[in-house]
């Protein structure tokens, strides 16, 4: 039976604390194998991969520096690489990692199926798989596995929730998404629609698969406004979607509040954006939090924890909007 989730509200230090103090539980073949391997070796260094998605999304960026450095402040070797976005390019990392006698790999990893071949690799090599903010198919089936994000559902559900509060009678909404087989929009797509359901008046018009990119957010919205005679807001599933969305409205002069903008991550760029009172709210992850909550799992690992008694980490979104957007810009 795979390990309960553990939901973090509490500082990083006691999260370590607590893992740390976990009881045991039952483990298979590949478990043993990675938790016997794990110990590192008198004079050895341990080593830990980690395959980012891409450098591109900004959220993506911020967090790959978080790990990293949080990851050698504990003394922890980290090789970090970009796969671009690419699934296979980002299985053949995985690969190198584990041919380079790494002793944990992990990623954000790129696709809820395709990336089942880089989880498959590491269970046969019996090392620890870590996911961070995505998951994989049948992951439940190797106690190696460790996941720690934030719970997508509720990011969607905090939009929908958002906008029954937000939106005038009878409102229509397009949905920017993410691909359709990435576990994050299947999540962020079931808690937007559960929340919305609230409002039986409001229309989501249509769907968009704008791959959470600035560029086709932005023309994919300038499109959309040559479609639409009216529409009230576009829900994108990312950050960067939503602020390609602000560039278009601001070129065609319509970015005057009657369609609000919604995103999801919490970047930098996009806080400032709220400030400006261009997009309407975002679901901030915590991306520090969660790159905390992974070194805290290297270490762990390195000290000869068994991966099958390491819980997955959940971490809350945080709500912003321009009411508290200025506690949450550095």
């Amino acid at each position: 039976m795979r390990k309960k989730i553990f939901s973090i509200f509490l500082t990083a230090t006691i999260l370590s604390a607590f893992l740390t103090g976990c009881g045991s539980g039952s483990k298979d073949g590949a478990a043993e194998e990675a938790a016997a391997g794990n110990t590192q070796d008198s004079g050895g260094e341990y080593l830990v991969g980690f395959a980012n998605n891409s450098d591109t999304y900004n959220y993506c960026a911020k967090f790959r520096t978080y790990l990293k450095e949080a990851t050698e402040e504990k003394g922890i070797k980290i090789m970090v690489t970009d796969a671009g976005g690419d699934t296979n390019v980002q299985n053949g990392q995985i690969d190198d990692f584990i041919v380079q006698n790494a002793n944990v790999v992990s990623a954000i990893s790129n696709d809820l199926d395709g990336s089942v071949p880089a989880l498959e690799a590491a269970k046969t090599a019996g090392i620890p798989y870590v996911s961070f903010l995505t998951s994989v198919f049948r992951a439940d089936d190797y106690e190696g596995y460790i996941y720690v994000g934030s719970p997508n559902y509720d990011a969607g559900r905090a939009q929908g929730e958002y906008l029954c509060d937000a939106l005038p009678e009878k409102a229509k909404i397009l949905y920017f998404t993410g691909e359709p087989n990435d576990q994050q929009y299947i999540d962020r797509k079931h808690g937007l629609e559960d929340a919305l359901s609230a409002r039986s008046d409001v229309t989501v018009l249509d769907e968009y698969n704008v791959q959470n990119s600035k560029d086709q957010g932005m023309s994919t919205a300038e499109d959309c406004l040559l479609s639409y005679d009216k529409f009230d807001a576009i829900v994108c599933q990312n950050d960067d979607a939503a602020l390609g969305v602000v560039e278009a409205l601001k070129s065609a002069n319509r970015l005057d509040g009657s369609i609000l903008v919604l995103g999801v991550d919490g970047s930098d760029d996009a806080l400032q954006s709220i400030k400006n009172n261009e997009m309407a709210m975002t679901a901030l992850q915590d991306a520090k939090a969660q790159a905390e909550a992974g070194a805290d799992i290297f270490e762990q690992l390195k000290n000869g924890a068994d991966p099958s008694e390491i819980e997955d980490v959940l971490i809350p979104f945080k709500i912003v909007t321009i009411d508290n957007v200025s506690e949450y810009m550095e």
